[in-house]
């Protein structure tokens, strides 16, 4: 008798964890997507017979046309429900990467490509506000570690994988292989993932979303360009950040901004979304100046270097699945302080040790894995259910942004330098990751 309450408890509690699979499994492909496309390039290049620039384009058109398009999708998730907008991407990456795996010319995979980023803006933004709304407390950790583990577990495999089926059956399988795992999350979606959205009519103003799109959609290219090309990157930051003042004055002026700024103002707000760009910058980073670092100057292939990053995204994933277990012995907030010390910490030996990589790499990636997670986290935690959606774009626009900005910065200094390039930028690296953990700790303090 006392047994019979508690089934419906647990079969809604299982129903509730099932509902992550068919979320993460679209993470993941939208993970293997962004990770595969640098070592499947070259293959790409020879029998599409691309240009410089049209690869180019290739690699950075799915991540512009994602950020572009992240805070407009978590306003149709906050209008028309979270779930259609997460089946609506999985649709896309289902005939997306069909069409990308027939494509017979660079401007079709490149298009393909492009709209693939849209889908997974759809994605991501409806996943990571079902999370926020859905799930609370410590199973909202343990969400949000799920989610950053399985997004380590894509950016370690993709490489790989890239490499592995462009020396093998073809590039062509990272598209086609994609379909039947899309399919699959689409009828798990389906049948488990809850529905959401805001009990906030959420306003439509169209100077805000094209704002949005030009500023987001620049800053990503001028991050992108920071090193290859300074004039376009110069041009596309102007026009980014004139769009992104126009955009912040406006949503200050409407009774129902696309995105609230006052959030901002949100105790412990501001501060999780520095730790994310932060964190989310030293990460992307190492991983470029360490794979630059054992090819130039070690000679190593592009496969061997993408083996060499492996304990970093392993530690990344590992670094989301133990968060939940670390918040038993240590407050969020200290957890999130070691976690970036840790990641300062690897850095700091990468520069003074460029001979040892393994073991700091697995220091950077653990402390991301935690750090990232528990940023996540605190963003939930200081709004409300109904703001989920634009919490989840911000947050995700702060990753983005994040690995972008370490890259142009951390790669610009290495490249400045002729000698001792690695070492100086690793370090700064480390300097600006401590400090983003200590400095808020004093002044809380004070």
């Amino acid at each position: 008798m006392t047994l019979s309450p508690a089934l419906p408890d647990s079969r809604s509690s299982i129903r509730r964890w099932a509902a992550m699979v068919p979320m993460l499994l679209g993470i993941l492909i939208g993970s293997l997507a962004i990770s595969s496309a640098a070592t499947a390039l070259p293959a790409i290049r020879a029998e599409l017979s691309l240009g410089d620039t049209e690869a180019l384009w290739l690699v950075d058109s799915y991540s512009l046309a994602m950020a572009a398009t992240l805070i407009i999708a978590a306003r149709i998730g906050d209008a028309f429900g979270r779930k259609r907008i997460i089946l609506i991407g999985l649709a896309g990456f289902a005939v997306l990467n069909l069409a990308g795996g027939l494509a017979t010319g660079g401007a079709m995979l490149i298009g393909a490509r492009a709209l693939l980023g849209i889908a997974e803006a759809f994605v991501i933004a409806g996943v990571v506000a079902t999370i926020g709304a859905r799930y609370a407390g410590r199973d909202r950790v343990v969400a949000y570690g799920l989610w950053t583990a399985t997004f380590g577990v894509g950016n370690a495999l993709g490489p790989v994988l890239g490499g592995a089926l462009a020396e093998g059956p073809g590039w062509r399988w990272l598209f086609l292989g994609s379909v039947p795992l899309a399919i699959i999350a689409i009828v798990l979606a389906a049948w488990l993932v809850p529905d959401s959205r805001s009990s906030v009519r959420p306003g439509w103003d169209v100077p805000s979303i094209l704002a949005s799109m030009l500023a987001l959609g620049g800053l990503v290219l001028a991050l992108h360009e920071a090193v290859a090309a300074p004039l376009v990157a110069i041009i596309a930051g102007a026009v980014a950040v004139a769009s992104l003042v126009f955009f912040i004055v406006r949503q200050r002026r409407l009774r129902e901004p696309l995105i609230d700024v006052r959030l901002f103002g949100l105790a412990g707000f501001s501060p999780a979304i520095t730790r994310i760009l932060v964190s989310a910058g030293a990460s992307a980073a190492s991983v470029l100046l360490v794979s630059l670092q054992l090819q130039d100057t070690r000679g190593a292939s592009a496969a061997e270097a993408g083996l060499a990053l492996l304990p970093q995204a392993a530690a990344i994933a590992a670094g989301g699945v133990v968060t939940p277990l670390l918040l038993r012995w240590l407050s969020a907030n200290t957890l999130t302080v070691l976690a970036l010390l840790a990641q300062a910490a690897g850095l700091g030996w990468l520069a003074s040790d460029p001979g040892l990589i393994a073991a700091p790499l697995v220091l950077v990636g653990l402390g991301f894995g935690i750090a990232g997670t528990l940023a996540a986290t605190a963003l939930f935690e200081a709004t409300t259910e109904d703001q989920a959606g634009q919490v989840g774009a911000i947050q995700e626009i702060g990753f983005a942004l994040g690995s972008g900005l370490g890259i142009a910065v951390f790669g610009t200094i290495a490249a400045a330098l002729a000698t001792g390039g690695f070492a100086v930028a690793v370090l700064v690296a480390a300097i600006v990751v401590g400090a983003v953990a200590v400095l808020p700790e004093l002044r809380r303090r004070r």
